[in-house]
C-alpha cells in the first residue's frame, strides 16, 4: 500500500500557498516468517 502526503503553508496575512514538503510512504505487512505478505482485509 502506498500513499502520498503533501504539506502546504499559507501566510497569516494572505492567501498565497507554498508547498513545503511531500513524501510517498509504503506500508508492507510481514508474516510470521518475516517475509512480505498480504495486508489483512476488512
Amino acid at each position: 500500500m502506498r500513499f502520498q502526503v503533501k504539506t502546504w503553508r499559507r501566510s497569516c496575512d494572505g492567501d498565497e500557498q507554498i508547498k513545503v514538503t511531500k513524501a510517498v510512504f509504503t506500508s508492507v505487512a510481514f508474516d510470521n516468517g518475516s517475509r512480505p505478505g498480504l495486508l489483512p482485509t476488512g
